[in-house]
């Protein structure tokens, strides 16, 4: 049997770059993570397990195929393969070996079954090990996808937070100051984040300061008018200050309902309305007439 696989094996390492090149471009048009991979590269780790795989048949040294196998397995999936890519090679690899092997058998007619069997047991240590490398590494990678998921959702979670800053000025009394753009996803949080401070602090009113949203559009005063509308159902008056003229005249052109709001020229004015609804005001230090 020794004779014959050898014969087998330098029979097909004759017709090695031949088949090499086929073996490369049937990869390239059946996956596309193969097509996307550079030719040259796909092309050197063809040859190479086609020489390893023809050596381990001719010596029954096993190991560099195997090794290879590893580091093949090892490198896709680093590189972002899929399962189906693998199988799609192995295939491949199966494929390229028995047409082979019975282009050499066609007119010899000397292989038998135990020589099927030696090459097959090659071929199948060869996937399983290939698989195996591939699995553990692309769980390594997906692990860490998903733990730089979390880190960038914590992160951005956290810049949400930092931009949308809910501040008690006075017992009773939120200050919500609004800076940039108001889009679906931040409206939604703002009121969440105002509604869930308003009830744990027990506040009956909020100042909203849209000194620094640039731009009041139609989205925009619906978001706002929305936020103020859901804190006054849940009993908290809403003070809404900065706005300019610009956004004024945007507001009056929009037709925006501001009826049921008690609106403020700036967050100071905006505080000391606050103040006055719960019987407070602000009033300068007796200490400045001592000196």
């Amino acid at each position: 049997m020794p004779k014959i696989l050898a014969d087998i094996a330098a029979f097909n390492e004759a017709r090695l770059p031949t088949i090499a090149e086929i073996f490369t471009d049937r990869l390239r048009a059946q996956q596309a993570n193969y097509a996307a991979m550079d030719r040259a590269a796909l092309l050197q780790a063809v040859t190479t397990s086609l020489q390893t795989l023809w050596h381990a048949v001719a010596t029954e040294d096993v190991q560099p195929f195997l090794a290879h196998a590893r580091a093949i397995g090892e490198a896709r999936a680093a590189s972002g393969f899929i399962a189906g890519d693998m199988f799609a090679a192995l295939n491949e690899l199966r494929h390229v070996a028995w047409d082979t092997i019975e282009a050499y058998d066609r007119d010899r007619k000397v292989v038998t079954v135990s020589h099927v069997r030696r090459v097959e047991d090659i071929l199948q240590a060869f996937g399983q090990t290939l698989l195996t490398s591939f699995s553990q590494v692309y769980r390594e990678v997906q692990a860490q996808i998903h733990d730089q998921a979390d880190r960038i959702a914590a992160q951005q979670q956290t810049i949400r937070e930092l931009s949308t800053p809910i501040l008690p000025l006075y017992e009773g009394i939120l200050v919500l100051p609004l800076v940039g753009a108001i889009d679906s996803f931040r409206a939604g949080q703002i009121m969440e984040r105002l509604l869930t401070a308003i009830a744990e602090r027990q506040s009956d009113i909020v100042i909203i300061d849209i000194t620094g949203v640039p731009v009041i559009d139609t989205a925009v005063a619906n978001y706002l008018l929305q936020t103020a509308r859901a804190a006054q159902l849940i009993g908290t008056q809403v003070i809404l200050v900065g706005i300019g003229p610009e956004i004024a005249q945007t507001m009056v052109q929009l037709g925006v309902d501001l009826s049921n709001i008690i609106i403020g020229a700036s967050l100071q004015n905006g505080l000391e309305l606050a103040l006055s609804r719960i019987g407070r005001a602000i009033k300068p230090s007796m200490e400045r007439y001592l000196i």
